[in-house]
């Protein structure tokens, strides 16, 4: 009876100990790791510098002088949140300081009682709970806590009422309840944030969010892949990082849905430390828009994705700047249907293509963003080896000029000036391309702006072929093709004289086998981010541009274009480079086809049907198409097919080649259903 005694008060107390430890997890949990991902990467002596500053604008009432109140944007909950940041951090000189804990709580009150709304819903329903979530985590950690009412009032504040089904923006809101359930243990507010945190993972075709060829859709079918696709990946990645090993963990088949889009799709957007401007949707008029910032979400990763942590090293490594953008980046080539996107990736260089069609949206003006944005989505291409090449240089961009597009050129800004908003759709059916994941070829049927042309581009290894026949226009402006428009750097160099023509800049070849006439401009250009965005600074900026175009002239009927990009190169080197191996076969309204000898493989496009004949090849097909052909001369080549207007449920094909005895005709069926556009691969055999 004695030990009994002693036991049962020690059973109760190691059970009492027990329940206290379990009522606080999982939540005590998941906000020590918010706690300690709010505060990954800060700079101690810039932080404290950064509030000095603060809080000599900041008003015995909490308000800040500068910041005006019926507008409020970021700040000033961002400068609450630093300072709670300072606050806690025993490593900061402003750690447990009085003057900064009072400021924040009178700021804070200020915010309760102004209680600001700005006509942008974002920011009421998504930033201002997630930010005032974010500061009561934090100041959970404070030696001294904030004032228990006033902590009451403002998690109350932050109830919104969460909208499923919306892509991006409804794990967005998840995550200010996923703060709101940590701060109040309750679990059904927990619950719901989990619930609506993984909701976005899915494949939903046609639909917001991932698609299945692996892009993102936000605001309708609009390619969205690194602006709203963005926001999807870091809170995806945010909600698995947080709930790792607690009963809310990420299921299974939704890491791999994540997995494989952060994989395969979003993070080869990244070249070296920034983005593709084509992916970035109307947030490319936002300063720093391309500079992706991604170390710090992709170490996440490999805490609950253990088994690709040498591709997130590798990643890392790459976006950090450690290593070299090429850094083991591995050649790749991917056309997606859903999007209308093109993304070829080496080494080397990265290439994408953007455009748009009657299935797809056109890059949106949205909130005064993205004003001169016009011609984003007629064929722009992207061209980086550094990555920097296009970095904050769209102020002064001149946007009739956006590389790749075929367009009028006006003599200001207006004409590239978007009118509507939101939901613009393409104005053609056939966009799109034949890809077997190594390389292939994408095509646009631009018809824009009193505007039309075919437009082809036929991606290798070293080299991209682009082409362009039957542009045609009534319009009064000349009709350019621009070729590329980036930070100039270095001297250009470029052809002379008659012959073949060429152009060299910052170590991107550019050869025009037919000539035209070829326009190169190094000098300044002056803009401001305003013109661009009306939230962005109008302070006027200049700087020296690299401008290469092809101008056809006014009232062109049937004018065409050739030129090839050849990244990585100087003038010595394209001076060496064996154009024989690229043989241009077929430049017309109708056909558009590039043999490359080197590679032993055939590209096409046909829009409509047609026959190729040439050198001992022999291709006809019954309806418009892109075809791509690798082991041309071989006894068993391969054959890639795809219908850009995805209208075919097959094609028939015929077929001759230097290395089949007799004609194959094959009748090509085709991917349906969500998976049109797809390309279908066929192996030849005698």
């Amino acid at each position: 009876m004695i030990k009994l005694k002693v036991l049962l008060p020690l059973f109760l107390l190691c059970f009492t100990t027990i329940l206290a430890v379990a009522q606080e997890e999982p939540y005590a949990v998941i906000m020590e790791r918010i706690t300690q991902d709010l505060q990954s990467g800060v700079n101690d002596g810039i932080l404290v510098k950064k509030l000095n500053k603060d809080l000599l604008s900041l008003n015995a009432d909490g308000s800040w002088t500068d910041i005006n109140y019926n507008d409020a944007q970021y700040d000033p909950l961002n400068r609450i949140k630093n300072m709670a940041t300072a606050y806690i951090r025993g490593s900061n000189k402003l750690y447990n300081n009085t003057e900064i804990h009072t400021a924040i709580v009178k700021s804070l009150q200020n915010w309760l009682d102004k209680n600001p709304k700005n006509k942008n819903w974002w920011y009421n329903d998504i930033f201002y709970p997630q930010a005032i979530g974010q500061i009561l985590i934090l100041m959970r950690n404070a030696k001294t806590q904030l004032p228990a009412e006033l902590e009451k009032a403002l998690i109350i504040r932050m109830i919104r009422k969460l909208k499923a089904g919306d892509g991006a923006n409804t794990s967005d809101e998840a995550l200010h309840f996923l703060y709101r359930g940590c701060l109040t243990k309750n679990k059904a507010t927990l619950d719901s944030a989990a619930k609506y945190l993984y909701e976005p993972i899915s494949i939903a075709d046609g639909k917001e969010g991932v698609q299945v060829d692996g892009s993102y859709y936000q605001h309708g079918k609009q390619q969205a892949i690194a602006s709203y696709g963005r926001v999807f990946a870091g809170n995806s990645v945010n909600a698995a990082f947080y709930l790792r090993g607690t009963e809310y963990a990420l299921p299974k088949d939704q890491l791999a849905i994540l997995v494989n889009y952060l994989k395969n799709t979003f993070l080869k957007t990244v070249r070296g430390s920034f983005y593709d401007f084509n992916v970035r949707g109307r947030g490319i008029s936002r300063k720093d828009s391309l500079s992706s910032g991604m170390g710090g979400m992709v170490s996440k990763i490999k805490l609950f994705d253990p088994e690709n942590a040498a591709y997130w090293d590798a990643s890392i490594k790459r976006t950090s700047g450690a290593q070299d953008p090429s850094y083991k980046i591995e050649p790749s080539h991917a056309q997606f249907w859903k999007s209308g996107y093109t993304l070829h990736l080496r080494p080397g260089y990265t290439f994408s293509v953007q455009t748009a069609s009657t299935r797809t949206l056109r890059t949106e003006r949205g909130n005064n963003e993205n004003i001169l944005g016009k011609f984003l989505p007629d064929g722009a291409t992207n061209i980086q080896r550094s990555g920097s090449e296009y970095a904050n240089l769209m102020p002064v961009w001149e946007w009739d000029k956006i590389p790749g597009t075929t367009n009028r050129d006006y003599p200001d800004d207006k004409g590239a000036t978007i009118q509507k908003e939101w939901g613009i759709p393409g104005t053609t059916k056939f966009a799109g391309g034949v890809s077997d994941g190594i390389y292939g070829v994408s095509c646009y049927d631009l018809n824009y702006d009193s505007v039309q042309a075919k437009k082809a581009w036929f991606f290798f290894d070293k080299e991209v072929v682009c082409l362009g026949a039957g542009i045609v226009s009534n319009a009064k402006e000349n009709i350019t093709t621009t070729v590329n428009q980036a930070w100039l750097r270095g001297e250009v160099f470029s052809s002379k004289g008659n012959g073949e023509k060429w152009a060299v800049h910052d170590s991107i070849g550019y050869i025009f086998p037919e000539g035209g006439n070829v326009e190169i401009s190094d000098k300044p250009q002056t803009g401001s981010w305003h013109r661009i965005n009306y939230f962005q600074s109008n302070t006027e900026l200049k700087h020296n541009v690299f401008k290469i175009w092809l101008n056809h002239g006014q009232n062109p009927q049937n004018a065409s274009y050739q030129y090839i990009v050849v990244p990585g190169v100087d003038a010595a080197g394209l001076k060496k480079y064996n154009r024989s191996l690229i043989q241009i076969i077929k430049n017309t309204e109708e056909l558009q086809a590039v043999n490359h000898k080197g590679l032993n493989m055939l590209q096409a496009v046909f829009y409509k049907a047609g026959t190729l004949s040439t050198d001992g090849i022999l291709l006809s097909v019954d309806q418009p198409c892109t075809i791509y052909i690798k082991n041309l001369k071989s006894k068993n080549p391969t054959l890639y097919i795809a219908d850009p207007a995805q209208e075919n449920t097959s094609i028939n094909l015929s077929l001759k080649l230097p290395g089949l005895s007799k004609i194959q005709n094959i009748n090509c069926n085709l991917p349906t259903g969500p998976q049109a556009g797809a390309t279908a691969n066929f192996n030849i055999k005698e």
